[in-house]
């Protein structure tokens, strides 16, 4: 006898076949792309460093174990574990046990973030019901026959995700970086309107100009420059999450001007917000 036969088998017979579950609102993910890495060099690229963007990204480790960096916190991810990175988390990766790999990703959209937290910083083992579903995905995004299957199918992933156990308790150490930028990336985020360097130095209770040098000395690149990255990774996100007007998008991410606006985002791009916004992908990144 199969398993379904023995689970249907303990089905009961329903005294009132018409009053059954509800409908639960289900978040769904938009914006999907699956992909992986065969070589532990790979992991960093394109950015060669620390990646951050507005995306969501989650992580199955099939095969050989790599050191994520989390933010300010480094965790092990061993064979036949997974996690999922936060819009705008710095992530890189560390440590591999071995140069060759079987990681899958699959990065994607979705507004509704809080029914995500229960994930954050919580690696996941792939369980045999995981993976079915992870297999399913995989196989719809290639056929690439139904748009709405990998959809439904991440939706599912996800909510199975939320219902399994965690992977065994383990310490996160602190990254190998200093935490100069996460203070200022924790600035920028929990303010509903993008500070300016002033204002976040104020938050921080230096001077701009010591801020500055701490900065470029700790992460290698100029402030202004991570803070104009930034800020056009949120406007990426609420150009496709939101229905809100260019300008409006613009002012909320700090530009002075929609034409500031708009130079900048497609010399990032190389398309324009509207562009994007209607479906355009970046063919690739110019660096600012």
């Amino acid at each position: 006898m199969s398993a379904l036969e023995q689970l249907v088998e303990r089905l009961p017979s329903p005294g009132r076949p018409l009053l059954g579950r509800r409908a639960v609102t289900l978040p769904l993910p938009d914006n999907i792309i699956c992909f992986h890495r065969a070589a532990a060099e790979d992991l960093n690229r394109p950015q060669r460093g620390r990646a951050l963007h507005h995306r969501f990204v989650l992580i199955l480790a099939l095969r050989t174990a790599v050191t994520v960096c989390i933010d300010d916190r480094t965790i092990r991810l061993e064979e036949g574990e997974g996690i999922l990175v936060f819009p705008f988390q710095f992530h890189h990766y560390i440590k591999p046990e071995n140069e060759k790999l079987n990681w899958l990703f699959v990065t994607f959209e979705l507004v509704d973030i809080e029914a995500l937290r229960p994930l954050h910083f919580r690696p996941f083992i792939i369980t045999p019901a995981v993976r079915v579903i992870a297999t399913e995905l995989v196989s719809a995004y290639l056929e690439r026959s139904e748009a709405e299957m990998p959809i439904l199918l991440l939706a599912l992933l996800l909510a199975r995700l939320r219902h399994e156990k965690p992977a065994p308790h383990r310490d996160f150490g602190l990254a190998p970086e200093p935490p100069m930028v996460l203070q200022v990336n924790q600035l920028m985020h929990n303010s509903r309107e993008a500070p300016g360097i002033k204002e976040i130095a104020r938050s921080l209770g230096i001077s701009s100009s010591h801020l500055r040098a701490r900065f470029r000395k700790s992460c290698g690149v100029s402030l202004g420059r991570h803070l104009r990255r930034v800020r056009l990774e949120r406007a990426c996100g609420l150009l496709r999450l939101s229905a809100h007007r260019v300008s409006e998008i613009a002012e909320q991410c700090g530009f002075t001007s929609v034409y500031t606006f708009s130079r900048a985002f497609h010399r990032m791009y190389g398309v324009s917000p509207l562009a994007y916004r209607h479906g355009e992908r970046r063919p690739r990144r110019i660096p600012l």
